[in-house]
């Protein structure tokens, strides 16, 4: 398989990133990562438009028969398929009933047996399982924090998603309180200020709203854990997404209430950034690069 190029890429809410995967030193090799803005909004056509003119960059000139693809996207899909499932119009929802195999395969020219889809969330704990922080743990759980929320297991030698952000929580589901969606909705309550974005929020800092909403989260998100904790029994809790940049504001609350109710389980930080996604995605053809190997050791 000496001739195979393995292509990662990760589809976020605004954003695909991709690279080339060297297995053997567990990276993003070289300059070989590129990033591109997304219009979730727009026409299916734009969005794969977009997708294949990030991907076409990373594999360049490179013979597409030789191309093994595997890519992470977020929301409702049909993995084996290829057929995406979700109508949100906000968040890529014009794909809703298409094949994306099909369509991004075209599109680069690859055959669509050749590319693989798993949940963006789930390549995450992926990524990191293989490449970095949560690497030599044979059982680990992965939650991402962002738009939404992301979870997933590692075990059995296999990462699988866990689709915990609908779990019943505080009287509503796990999402409507472990989000940006959240954060913002609740600042905006307590101090009659609308925001964009969690940027914009935290530019109050110090102001008493900023802290009670980020408080209020740290707490739920150490509650949340507890759960995990005691259902999942993992060795480890891993914690990253696109609210890593704001952890100071809250990753202590939560692991002060863990550590108040005796639990001991390391929770840690993600360590890969955006590269953990992508990583991830190509490491779904672990199979097919380390055959017979224990591949996430």
């Amino acid at each position: 398989m000496s001739n195979i190029l393995i292509v990662g890429a990760a589809v976020e809410d605004k954003y695909i990133s991709a690279g080339i995967i060297d297995f053997t030193d567990r990276i993003v090799t070289g300059n070989s990562l590129r990033r591109k803005r997304v219009d979730p909004k727009g026409s299916a056509d734009e969005i794969i438009e977009k997708w294949a003119e990030c991907i076409k960059e990373v594999i360049e000139s490179r013979d597409p028969s030789t191309i093994r693809l595997g890519i992470g996207i977020p929301n409702l899909i049909d993995y084996e398929a290829g057929i995406y499932l979700d109508n949100d119009p906000t968040r890529y929802g014009s794909l809703c009933n298409k094949n994306i195999k099909v369509l991004l395969g075209e599109k680069l020219g690859i055959p669509f047996q050749n590319i693989r889809i798993s949940n963006v969330d789930a390549n995450l704990l992926q990524g990191e399982v293989f490449a970095g922080a949560a690497r030599g743990y044979k059982r680990s759980f992965g939650i991402t924090l962002g738009v939404g929320l992301g979870t997933a297991r590692f075990v059995n030698n296999e990462v699988q998603d866990a689709n915990f952000w609908k779990l019943p929580f505080k009287g509503s589901i796990a999402e409507e309180h472990l989000s940006l969606r959240y954060l913002l909705k609740r600042f905006a309550e307590l101090s009659g200020i609308e925001v964009e974005d969690l940027m914009e929020m935290k530019r109050y800092h110090p102001h008493a709203a900023v802290e009670q909403a980020f408080n209020e989260f740290g707490t739920s998100l150490g509650e949340f854990i507890e759960w995990i904790i005691q259902t999942e029994k993992p060795e480890i809790v891993l914690i990253g997404g696109q609210m890593e940049s704001s952890y100071r504001y809250f990753f202590e609350t939560a692991t002060n209430y863990l550590k108040a109710k005796g639990i001991r389980t390391p929770i840690i930080k993600a360590i890969l950034g955006e590269k953990a996604y992508v990583i991830g995605g190509g490491a779904t053809w672990s199979d097919l690069v380390l055959p017979g190997q224990a591949q996430f050791a």
